[in-house]
């Protein structure tokens, strides 16, 4: 099945609040972790992706790329990292596990950041039956402390280079009264 080239993404933008998101890698994902875990409350949080810039941050619904191949993901997340300002992209919200042991297919809570110097940081922790975190603290990884990137995840801002990919984003001009 062909995919269409055409992709409406939608999104808001709101001003960076530095308590909401600040500046270190560790202390802004365990922020991000924080309105995952608080959006639980309200049901299984749908997958989104930020854009972290300096004033602004701008949030996409990752539904409109699910019914996409994984390499056609990957060239929009790229497109989105070569916008002009992004200081970081971010993955977040509840997910199915794609991997090795009993994890797999099993719902987890996740945020998975990245930087233009490849940097990045993950945190994510297994959803019970009812939808509530399992266990005591989420499983903390990142570029820095020598781990393995997450299979699928990132690479992002190198493919955008690579491949000199970049989204044309329209923002609404509506007013509000």
């Amino acid at each position: 099945m062909k995919e269409p080239s055409r992709l409406k993404l939608k999104g808001s933008v709101g001003p960076r609040d530095p308590s909401a998101y600040p500046g270190g890698d560790f202390e802004l994902g365990s922020a991000l972790f924080a309105q995952v875990s608080a959006a639980l409350q309200r049901g299984r949080p749908a997958p989104s992706v930020f854009l972290i810039m300096e004033d602004t941050v701008e949030r996409f619904s990752m539904r409109p790329l699910a019914g996409r191949s994984r390499p056609s993901r990957q060239r929009i997340l790229a497109g989105l990292a070569g916008i002009d300002g992004v200081e970081c992209v971010v993955m977040l919200g509840a997910f199915k596990f794609s991997g090795k042991g009993p994890l797999n297919g099993a719902w987890v809570a996740s945020v998975f950041i990245e930087w233009p110097d490849n940097r990045w940081w993950t945190a994510w922790q297994p959803l019970g039956p009812q939808g509530a975190l399992v266990g005591d603290a989420p499983q903390v990884r990142c570029a820095e402390d020598g781990s393995p990137r997450p299979g699928g995840m990132g690479g992002w801002f190198a493919l955008s280079r690579r491949t000199g990919v970049k989204l044309r984003v329209q923002r609404g001009t509506t007013q509000v009264h």
